[in-house]
């Protein structure tokens, strides 16, 4: 600070900080699927699987969103954002009136998001005094809320719906209307639910379209609720893929004089088809529309360019020409496909058996570890796949091969090994973009001189401007190198970037375009490492030979 003794105008020079460019984070997924409870048709960030059980409810028989998302948290993901699908038409809130003393409506609770889940909600009332009670909520497993001292008494401290409506304090599971400002508090009686739930829930999934997973003229729906948010680098629709139906429970045969009980078939139905709800069986979703689903999930990234999709190959194809053939309707360098399904221990399940679900959410999560612990540029491959115990099928070498050449990624398991991802390829059909780590490191380069060189608009567009982009670009690409991110055994073999006169001729300045042509050498994987086993007079030589272009 300069100090001032005369009166009068003076002129400081203020030295600038120098632009610096750091990379976008790469690791924030989004996922788009079927849960049990949560808001429609928003998306949620989220920073834990504890955060999803909180807001979308536990594991459900009818999606496979819950099995991903814990598989992407799991496998090392950190953040991702959650949409929730559902037919916002047919899927409806419980809810319930309390009553008085009187018998009359006071209270009215109704279930913070649509579905069933709310029949299985435990509400009781406990009056303690003329104007206070306490509300007690439960939902199985384990969420529990207990909102004490309230009051319907408009004004008070702790009037019912001020104090359960709250965005940020207020409850997860319900919100409150006064149906009659001023009543006495609810109280235990006959007439009042003194012990229930919020029957009327509904959740919407038996007339699911495509539609509602990818958005429809204009209307904000799965997918289309997922591309505002610009943290997204990673997409999956795990429920993309067809959710195995009931089977058909047929009546159990007439016992026989030797066979003291018959299993009860109401039971065993419920068992296959999840619980009942108000004596109506759980809604199931009609079988999805996958490959215009995954088409839309690929349209997106590739509108978008900063993003990567992880698809799906459906359970049922075993054959490796019906894999194959589904690889065949995708063709595109910003999406990879994987196969086959993995067993989760499932905890719907009474013995612990294994659910096969979408690999998807597992790799996503894979991805974001190798992001956050080495880098964009590392493929997420030859990496162990946490949270699952089996593979749906056990593939050959032979058909691992076949899968790969194809463009199918394959998780495969490894004796003494575990399970892992051995494949790394998009589905382009040029060389140049058939690693899934190349396409990402350059969508993050796209992705960061994009958000980085913003405050160049509007700037004169001059020989300083371009100086200036050329020191800024070069100083992030050398970054980069210095990293291990770029290929070359000097910066020049790395990258190069060229902004002068010859990029900006005066017809492109006068029209107010400013060109930057950079170059830069991704790190092509080892995908196929050969090694030469040779005998010199004195010892067995071995030298590993990496080729990883030849594949």
């Amino acid at each position: 600070m300069y100090t001032y003794s005369t009166p009068g105008v003076y002129f400081e020079r203020v030295d600038e900080e120098p632009q610096v460019i750091g990379p976008v984070r790469t690791d924030i997924a989004g996922f788009v699927g079927i849960a049990a409870r949560g808001p429609l048709h928003q998306a949620v960030r989220l920073s834990s699987w504890q955060q999803f059980v909180s807001t979308f409810g536990v594991h459900i028989p009818q999606g496979f969103l819950a099995y991903a998302v814990q598989g992407f948290f799991e496998n090392g993901g950190q953040i991702c954002w959650v949409v929730r699908v559902a037919d916002p038409e047919t899927a409806r809130h419980g809810c319930e009136r309390l009553l008085d003393d009187d018998g009359r409506p006071t209270l009215r609770l109704r279930a913070s998001s649509p579905g069933s889940w709310s029949q299985q909600l435990d509400v009781s009332v406990m009056r303690t005094a003329a104007d206070r009670f306490t509300l007690a909520l439960r939902l199985p497993p384990d969420e529990e809320e207990t909102w004490q001292n309230l009051t319907m008494q408009a004004g008070q401290p702790r009037y019912t719906p001020d104090i359960l409506n709250d965005q940020q304090t207020g409850s997860r599971l319900v919100c409150a209307e006064d149906l009659k400002p001023g009543t006495p508090a609810p109280g235990n009686t006959p007439r009042g639910p003194e012990h229930g739930s919020l029957p009327g829930g509904s959740d919407g999934l038996a007339g699911l379209t495509t539609a509602h997973f990818v958005g429809d003229g204009g209307t904000p729906w799965g997918l289309a609720a997922l591309e505002p948010v610009e943290d997204v680098a990673i997409v999956a629709v795990p429920d993309a893929m067809q959710v195995p139906a009931p089977p058909v429970i047929q009546p159990p045969p007439p016992p026989r004089p030797d066979c003291s009980r018959v299993p009860d078939p109401v039971t065993i139905a419920s068992l296959a088809a999840g619980p009942a709800q108000d004596g109506q069986p759980a809604e199931w979703p009609p079988p999805p529309a996958s490959a215009a689903i995954q088409a839309a999930v690929v349209s997106q990234c590739e509108r978008l360019r900063y993003r990567f999709g992880v698809l799906d190959t459906p359970d049922e194809r075993a054959r490796i020409e019906d894999v194959l053939a589904w690889r065949q309707q995708f063709t595109s360098a910003y999406a990879a496909l994987y196969h086959p399904w993995l067993g989760m221990p499932d905890p719907l399940s009474p013995d612990g058996s294994l659910r096969f679900v979408p690999p998807s959410g597992h790799v996503a999560g894979s991805y974001a570890l190798t992001d956050l612990q080495v880098g964009v540029h590392k493929p997420a491959a030859n990496e162990l796949v946490a949270a699952a115990n089996d593979v749906r099928f056990r593939l050959s070498d032979v058909a691992h091969g076949e899968l790969n050449t194809g463009g199918v990624n394959v998780i495969r398991a490894y004796p003494g090994r575990g399970l892992r991802t051995a494949g790394a390829r998009t589905l382009s059909e040029d060389s140049q973009w058939q690693y899934v780590n190349v396409r990402r490191l350059v969508s993050m380069i796209e992705a960061t001189l994009d958000r980085d060189t913003q405050w160049m608009v509007f700037e004169p567009n001059s020989r300083e401007l371009w100086r200036e982009m050329d020191r800024v670009v070069r100083s992030f690409l050398d970054q980069l190198w210095r990293r291990g991110m770029l290929d070359g055994a000097s910066a020049q073999d790395a990258y190069s970037v060229e902004c002068d006169e010859a990029t900006n001729p005066p017809q492109d300045t006068g029209d107010g375009r400013l060109t930057c042509l950079l170059g830069v050498l991704p790190p092509w994987p080892a995908e196929f490492v050969v090694a030469r086993i040779g005998q010199t007079l004195n010892e067995v030589e071995m030298v590993g030979q990496g080729a990883g272009s030849n594949g």
